[in-house]
């Protein structure tokens, strides 16, 4: 069964440029290929590769206009219903699914104490222990945080002990799933596959607003820890995991592995695709390319051509001019044989070698580079 979508040049365009072809081409069921191809059909311009990896971190992009002629054409895309919930990214998700429960290294259940922490637990237990004992300002009051070059954490004192409990079972999965587990100023990077590739996780109890009265009738809101913890994984974007009525953020360990190795193997794919994109463009690149050699060859053969049809008159009238001096003053010997060397270095069908005249152009008869010469 098929639906059809009805837009605009226009309203391809905008969403064109608004959302990756990859994604777009998911809302009509086709392959980005195959919207491309309607792209094309319809002078619309697409984005080119690299395009949204520069978006995403932040360098400058320009955007190709819409040419304004048949704007409101309009166009149509059949949706096949029957395909329409089927989506790559699931059947990955799906996978890692998989993956991570049939993974007998993976630890699913959070520890009810810390047994042999990771280093990095250690120094973030050590920093947070000593936090306890002094009164600093936090944004949220009555929580401590960790200090810059360690995870970032950020809860009342009484949600320490699982919070590094849970930073100590995330950490040990990240190297069973073989990920670099790094610290940096902005907290804990997990990284995988290649450098540009990584994640920020971090830790943070949740509040509430409340209002309050200072002693001198001053009406303020302030953030208050509600107990509930919350795993933070930033990319892009920021997900999070949450402590709710039905689950705490201990028994959420697999969908918070799953969510991070699923969004590295699209993250993978994506780059794959794009790879294949290159490569196609480079292809169509050289052949291109190609394509204007051969024409520029056939033009510069062209122009050799015209330009020795030419020479060629003009070499006629000096023969003609020749055979008539040579008849007027045949005794002039000297000078039949320079004419002759002569005719012979100007002919085009000879193009004689003359070393007093190797840096001259036989068509403007100027002097020319020595990269110019002809023999």
């Amino acid at each position: 069964m098929n639906n059809i979508i009805k837009l605009s040049r226009k309203e391809l365009y905008d969403k064109v440029w608004a959302t990756p072809m990859i994604k777009l081409a998911k809302e009509f069921n086709l392959s980005d290929n195959g919207l491309r191809k309607i792209c094309k059909n319809f002078d619309i311009p697409i984005p080119p590769v690299g395009y949204w990896q520069k978006i995403q971190y932040g360098k400058k992009v320009n955007q190709l206009p819409l040419s304004k002629k048949d704007e409101e054409r309009e166009i149509k895309i059949n949706v096949d219903v029957l395909k329409q919930n089927y989506s790559p990214e699931d059947s990955i998700r799906k996978l890692v699914t998989e993956k991570i429960r049939n993974n007998s290294s993976l630890i699913l259940k959070v520890n009810d104490r810390l047994s042999k922490p990771d280093d990095i637990v250690v120094k973030t237990q050590s920093n947070l222990e000593n936090k306890k004992m002094s009164n600093s300002y936090e944004k949220v009051k009555g929580t401590i945080s960790t200090s810059r070059g360690l995870p970032s954490i950020i809860v009342s004192p009484k949600n320490v002990s699982r919070s590094l409990r849970i930073l100590d079972n995330l950490i040990k999965n990240f190297k069973f799933l073989g990920y670099q587990v790094l610290l940096n100023d902005e907290g804990l990077k997990i990284v995988a596959y290649d450098d540009d590739d990584d994640m920020l996780v971090y830790i943070r109890e949740k509040s509430n607003a409340i209002d309050t009265i200072d002693d001198r009738g001053w009406k303020s809101r302030d953030l208050i820890p509600n107990g509930k913890l919350a795993v933070k994984i930033s990319r892009f974007g920021t997900s999070e995991f949450v402590d709710t009525d039905r689950s705490t953020v201990e028994n959420q360990i697999e969908k918070i592995l799953v969510k991070i190795e699923t969004e590295f193997q699209e993250m993978a794919e994506k780059r794959r695709q794009w790879k294949i994109e290159r490569e196609k463009q480079e292809e169509l690149r050289l052949v291109e390319e190609a394509k204007q050699q051969l024409k520029d060859n056939e033009l510069n053969k062209f122009i050799e051509f015209f330009n020795d049809a030419h020479r060629w008159k003009k070499f006629m009238i000096l023969k003609e001019y020749f055979e008539y001096m040579k008849s007027e003053n045949p005794k002039n010997l000297e000078w039949i044989q320079w004419a002759e060397k002569k005719l012979d270095w100007y002919n085009p069908a000879k193009n004689e070698f003359d070393s007093l005249l190797d840096q001259i152009n036989r068509d403007t008869l100027e002097n020319i580079s020595k990269k110019e010469r002809r023999f």
